[in-house]
């Protein structure tokens, strides 16, 4: 066992975390649970300050355990020279897309500071942020030999995706990680690190397997979510019911695996993933059509889910541009207040650029995360301004909505999650409802639920 493996094993290892949002803050906390001193990176000082006195902006750690974390040793930074003491770094920072190419900015810089401030001596360097397939060999390895570093020499180099699900059933310490790396000791020394904080890790033999992984994961999520989505289409045309439909399937306990329609994909993962496959895979000459079809229906049900809500809306006697509209949800998913690339955002530009006044509502995000101020949406539901909007909205199925009142208060709803119950006196349009046609007539009484 090396030295550096004998640090991290008896927690004399101090970990630095490279960028303090909804992976790494989460990581930094894990790691110090684990015995670790633990030094938390981010350039945003405002981040930084709020972090220091036990405010938290990521759901998975609430402000009692961000204080406990901080008073047990958790030290958060915008100066990057605090990094100088640190064995092991793990890179959290975000990745994105532009223009169909991945944006490998951040990880690149991010890289570079940690190769200038790493102390000199054996220390691992751990990509847990969200790259294509190859990254490491394309980014991450040049941007350590030109400050100067040996990668997998004195400078240990792996890649640990992160499988953190914010708002679900798994615990953080629940769920095996994969752990890929091009040497026996550059993947034990990450395998030690990590098997510190999850009950299992998963070694694989090269970096750019393990960046294979969380490809296949995440589009395998967004192609099954475009199926779901594009059968929801056909179930409204075809007089099918996709919620019940999409249950009887589920009973089958091999060989199916249920996944639901809504008003799009959100979220870091799902939209952009995918599109580091099809980006490599031209590059390789690989044609990946059937996830180019599946990114083209999910970036359409926004656009389709507005039209509904209009076709609703003239049914009932109301024009858009004259509809004042509670929007329920604003995040990309339940119980989470993460808005990234969340489809209820796009579907509020439409209404708003169709001149529908909009009175959005989410209990779990936090409006200074709103750019746009026309998105800052209230915390709790005005039962006043309910009764007098002339549709509301069911976008996201928070547990903090109580599905009863909304149904009581409105006049008219859109349920996108199928969460809504059934109301004699409560019109309802469900997504998938096998009613493609909406007519006055069938806005009398809410659609059938079974």
């Amino acid at each position: 066992m090396s030295s550096l493996q004998n640090k991290i094993a008896d927690r004399t290892a101090t970990v630095g975390v490279i960028g303090l949002g909804y992976v790494g803050l989460p990581l930094s906390q894990h790691f110090t649970d684990a015995g670790f001193d633990v030094v938390g990176f981010d350039v945003d000082e405002e981040r930084v300050s709020r972090l220091r006195v036990g405010d938290s902006y990521v759901d998975d750690v609430d402000d009692d355990t961000l204080t406990e974390t901080v008073a047990r040793g958790f030290r958060p930074t915008a100066d990057p020279a605090k990094l100088a003491g640190c064995d092991a770094f793990v890179l959290a920072v975000p990745t994105g897309v532009e223009s169909g190419t991945p944006d490998m900015g951040a990880v690149r810089q991010a890289t570079r500071t940690v190769a200038e401030y790493a102390p000199d001596r054996d220390v691992l360097f751990v990509c847990s942020s969200t790259v294509y397939p190859g990254a490491a060999d394309e980014v991450i390895r040049p941007a350590l030999e030109n400050s100067g570093r040996i990668p997998g020499d004195d400078i240990l180099v792996s890649v640990v995706p992160e499988r953190l699900n914010p708002g679900g059933e798994y615990d953080f310490e629940e769920i095996p990680l994969v752990v890929g790396a091009d040497s026996v000791r550059e993947r034990e020394t990450a395998q030690a690190l990590f098997d510190s904080v999850v009950a299992e890790t998963v070694p694989v033999g090269e970096t750019i397997t393990a960046e294979s992984a969380k490809m296949i994961e995440n589009t395998y999520r967004m192609v099954n979510i475009a199926f779901a989505n594009q059968f929801a289409e056909f179930a409204e045309n075809a007089g099918v019911d996709a919620w019940e439909a999409i249950d009887a399937a589920g009973t089958k306990p091999f060989g199916f695996q249920k996944f639901t329609p809504g008003p799009g994909v959100g979220g870091h993962c799902i939209p952009v993933d995918p599109q580091y496959l099809t980006w490599r895979a031209k590059q390789t000459g690989t044609g990946l059509s059937l996830v180019d079809n599946a990114i083209e229906v999910n970036e359409a049900v926004p656009s389709r889910v507005f039209g509904q809500i209009k076709t609703a809306l003239s049914a009932h006697g109301t024009d858009l541009d004259d509809a004042s509209v509670v929007v329920l949800g604003m995040s990309y998913k339940p119980n989470v207040g993460d808005i990234r690339n969340s489809p209820a955002l796009d579907i509020c530009e439409l209404l708003i650029n169709a001149g529908a006044s909009i009175h959005p509502v989410d209990p779990h995000v936090d409006e200074a995360v709103i750019v746009d101020e026309r998105y800052e949406p209230a915390s709790a539901i005005d039962r006043g301004t309910l009764r007098s909007a002339d549709i509301a909205l069911f976008l996201v199925n928070h547990d903090k909505f109580d599905t009863d009142k909304i149904a009581e208060d409105s006049n008219l709803i859109f349920d996108a999650q199928n969460a809504v119950p059934e109301y004699n006196d409560t019109p309802v349009v469900r997504l998938g409802d096998g009613n493609s046609e909406v007519s006055s007539s069938s806005l009398k009484s809410p659609v059938s639920r079974r």
